[in-house]
């Protein structure tokens, strides 16, 4: 198997230290660049035309980065702009359906930051062997389920979930959409229910970063 050449993107320098010193001892892995923001990956990669990037490690949350930001549309940024790159999202990120979005998109591997470094490792040998790395507690049936159930999603709960997506209240939406505010919340649950979401804050979380709209 030939070697793969790997860049990092994260904005913390005791996780790049972490990640060189782990990749640097796997075999058949080679680190081309590190950068400490999602705009400093993407000019290399863009001008990387002689050496091609094999895979991308990337943090998900790199919130001081106004160019390319970070969350889902920076990730699905990389997967349309920088085809035939496996992409790696190394995340805080322990929602669930956020998670199955990035599946859904195309990342090669979603890696946890809160489980042992030693992941990264699992995840990079699938990755090389030409397989889907999924964290433990999470695999094709789980992300099969989730597409099932964002699928089910109906076209008027889609409507509720716009609208609090932007911040409105309840019963802004039920005025708005001509419904009763019993209604609106119910068809808000019946979402939550779909997503596996437990509150509102993580379904505004989803709502924000899953580009559903």
């Amino acid at each position: 198997m030939n070697s793969s050449r790997v860049v990092i993107a994260d904005d913390h320098p005791t996780v790049l230290f972490a990640l060189n010193n782990l990749i640097g001892q796997e075999e058949g892995l080679h680190i081309a660049a590190n950068f400490k923001s999602s705009t400093e990956l993407i000019r290399y990669l863009r001008d990387d035309h002689d050496n091609h990037v094999d895979i991308i490690i990337t943090d998900f949350t790199m919130p001081d980065d106004s160019l390319y930001g970070d969350g889902v549309r920076y990730v699905r940024y990389l997967m349309r702009n920088f085809p035939g790159r496996r992409i790696v999202v190394f995340s805080e990120c322990i929602n669930p359906s956020l998670i199955f979005s990035l599946y859904d998109y195309g990342v090669a591997a979603v890696v946890l930051k809160h489980h042992e470094l030693n992941e990264m490792s699992v995840a990079l040998q699938c990755i090389r062997a030409g397989e889907v790395y999924y964290p433990p507690g999470v695999n094709r049936d789980d992300l099969r389920m989730f597409n099932k159930n964002v699928h089910s999603i109906s076209p008027r709960e889609l409507e509720v979930l716009r609208q609090f997506a932007r911040g409105a209240p309840l019963k802004k939406i039920a005025a708005d959409l001509n419904r009763s505010i019993k209604t609106v919340s119910t068809q808000k649950r019946s979402v939550m229910r779909k997503l596996d979401i437990a509150t509102d804050q993580l379904l505004m979380e989803f709502c924000l970063n899953a580009n559903l709209f």
